[in-house]
């Protein structure tokens, strides 16, 4: 009976043990399934990229040098120039009006004017008398200073001497030029009297200062244009440079001189580049949340072979990445692995199977990968896009394995 009874008991307690483990196993965590990456080492970026636009670099505008007719212009946004060679336009010089009898008298009088100011500028008594006196003055000076020289005169009449000389070579000079404002004003007032018959009938051709292709007509149509007034744009594609927007806490950490790189252009690959210039002026932009931001300017001038960006034209949108500091030999680690903890960085190491909150100092960061500074070694296994099942502690089971 007793034996009964002990056998019963131990039948009871293996039935409550074989309970009590399926519940603990029924309600204990189980592993989350998670993707893990290891860490490595290798070179890493630390940019900075933004949106912009390209240009060109040099532009010209082509300005009509005289006022007068302009013919149609022929030239069409996209043609190549030669600079010097290609004719960017003709212009017929504008006819002189025609004379009232009043204003014709006045035309005459004043030639008639300028040529007696001519005469009496020209006289040959004038300028005799002027040169005898300026040949009398280096005379007088050669004298006096061999008398000098020798102690027998002073050296005020030397000064005298000297200057007397230069004061009868400076009015032979100004007499000389006196001759020539008179005839330049007797050629001003002779032109006073010209007509629209004065004409040559001949057009002025208009060249293009420098070889590219035409970016702009300004004014295509025949008309009445001044002097000054702008014709054609003509920019050169191999000097295209890309001006890209960065924040300005951005834009303070580029310097001129910095590698670069066009991406998301619209061809294939990136386009290589340097730092031209770092705009010393800030501008205000609103984005597309309506939010306020300060922008700065950074030019990026292409480099390689033109060729290779040859479809891109001013205007067009790109993207660019300036280069800030390159690390050779740095311990990375995906970028999705990292999650905040407080103010810092960190991330779930895979330890035993389970998942350690481990605090790391992070240093460059891309779009896939970021640069780990401390708390981490090359090995290591960490969770990647963790969800929110993922705490210190729980089991991990790699997605896939």
């Amino acid at each position: 009976m007793a034996k009964t009874k002990w056998v019963r008991w131990a039948i009871g307690a293996v039935l409550v043990g074989l309970v009590a483990a399926a519940l603990a196993m029924l309600f204990a965590p189980r592993p989350v399934e998670a993707d893990v990456a290891a860490v490595t080492r290798g070179a890493i970026d630390e940019s900075v990229a933004d949106q912009g636009f390209a240009r060109v670099r040099e532009a010209y505008v082509v300005a009509a040098p005289v006022s007068g007719r302009l013919q149609r212009v022929a030239l069409h946004v996209g043609d190549r120039v030669t600079a010097g060679q290609t004719v960017v336009a003709h212009i017929w010089p504008a006819s002189a009006d025609l004379l009232d009898p009043r204003a014709r008298a006045q035309a005459q009088a004043a030639v008639a004017a300028a040529q007696a100011a001519v005469s009496a500028a020209a006289a040959a008594a004038q300028q005799d008398q002027l040169a005898a006196e300026a040949r009398k003055a280096d005379n007088d000076l050669a004298r006096t200073r061999t008398v000098a020289e020798r102690g027998f005169a002073a050296s005020q009449a030397l000064d005298s001497a000297e200057a007397g000389a230069r004061a009868a070579r400076a009015a032979v000079r100004a007499a000389a030029a006196q001759l020539i404002v008179r005839r330049s004003e007797l050629a001003a007032a002779r032109s006073a009297l010209l007509g629209p018959d004065a004409a040559d009938g001949r057009a002025v051709p208009v060249t293009s200062p420098a070889s590219g292709y035409v970016t702009r007509v300004l004014q295509e149509s025949e008309r009445t244009v001044a002097m000054g007034a702008p014709l054609v744009e003509i920019g050169d594609q191999s000097g295209l440079e890309a001006a890209i927007e960065f924040l300005t806490q951005d834009a303070v950490r580029v310097r001129e001189g910095m590698p670069a790189e066009i991406f998301d252009w619209g061809g294939e690959g990136t386009i290589p580049a340097i730092v031209r210039r770092v705009e010393p002026q800030g501008f205000t932009k609103v984005s597309a949340l309506g939010v306020e931001e300060q922008r700065v300017l950074v030019l990026l001038q292409f480099a390689g072979d033109p060729a290779r960006w040859s479809r891109l034209g001013p205007g067009y949108r790109v993207w660019g990445r300036v280069v800030l500091r390159r690390e050779a030999n740095a311990v990375k680690a995906p970028v999705g692995a990292l999650v905040r903890e407080g103010r810092g960085w960190a991330v779930f190491r895979v330890v035993g199977g389970r998942a350690r909150l481990s605090p790391v100092t992070v240093g460059a960061m891309t779009d896939d990968e970021a640069e780990i500074r401390k708390g981490l070694q090359p090995g290591e296994r960490v969770v990647v896009f963790p969800s929110d099942k993922v705490r210190d502690g729980v089991g991990i089971r790699e997605r896939g394995a």
